[in-house]
């Protein structure tokens, strides 16, 4: 069932607003501050935040942080610090430090493969550090980007795709509302081995329902002494995406 985006009221018969294909093209995202409860998004800085990142994600769970990804890890800071600077300098990237409370970096997200004439980008290329999982502020920062991406730049679909080992994303990508559909068959060359890669989206259509459910999760009343009362899942409404039935 559809919905419209402004009312949140079943549509019959005719295209949710948010569903119908704005004219011109979407802007290009950057990366800029936006604000949480519990931290921040803001733009990467490869000379503020590299050392903290390096120290971070090289420890003792070095392997489990790096094990999905491209690149990584990294055998010195230097390297790493380097890395960190072609990234922020890619025009076609746009990458968000999540920032803890103390105004330090914690990890970062990043918007990319984004194609504005059709309204469509993919947040990937995710780096959350051991004291940013399972956090609050990692639900918060995942929000903020979210809403960034339907609310302030009117993306249509946000992607999401990972390797299917990777049953962290995997998980993740369901816990915020992303939609499975399918699988890209050794759709990536990972350091040395074929991987599979599951694809997930988001639809802009959906997003008023998702983003009620993380502000619902997000709020401090869902906690008691630091635990969630009620899971995003539980929290949650299981999106109907049949047809309404024809007129008897």
């Amino acid at each position: 069932m559809a919905f419209d985006t402004e009312t949140d009221q079943p549509l019959v018969g005719s295209t949710p607003k948010a569903a119908q294909v704005a004219s011109g093209d979407a802007p290009v995202p950057v990366a800029v501050v936006l604000e949480g409860r519990w931290g921040r998004l803001r733009p990467l800085d490869a000379d503020r935040d590299a050392a903290r990142l390096y120290r971070l994600s090289h420890d003792e769970h070095t392997e489990a942080t790096w094990v999905d990804m491209k690149v990584g890890p990294f055998a010195t800071e230097q390297a790493f610090a380097e890395h960190v600077a072609a990234l922020v300098t890619d025009p076609k990237r746009a990458f968000f430090a999540v920032d803890g409370p103390d105004g330090e970096a914690l990890g970062w997200l990043c918007l990319m493969e984004a194609r504005p004439a059709h309204h469509v980008v993919e947040l990937g290329y995710v780096l959350c550090t051991p004291p940013l999982q399972r956090t609050r502020l990692a639900t918060e920062a995942l929000y903020l980007i979210l809403r960034h991406v339907f609310d302030d730049l009117g993306y249509r679909r946000l992607e999401w795709t990972c390797t299917s080992t990777n049953q962290r994303s995997r998980a993740a990508a369901v816990r915020l509302g992303f939609v499975y559909e399918g699988t890209h068959r050794q759709g990536l060359f990972l350091k040395g081995k074929p991987c599979d890669i599951p694809m997930y989206s988001m639809l802009s259509h959906e997003w008023p329902a998702n983003r009620a459910a993380f502000e619902a999760w997000l709020d401090p009343a869902n906690f008691r002494d630091g635990l969630q009362v009620r899971s995003l899942a539980e929290i949650r409404s299981p999106p109907d995406f049949t047809d309404p039935p024809l007129p008897i």
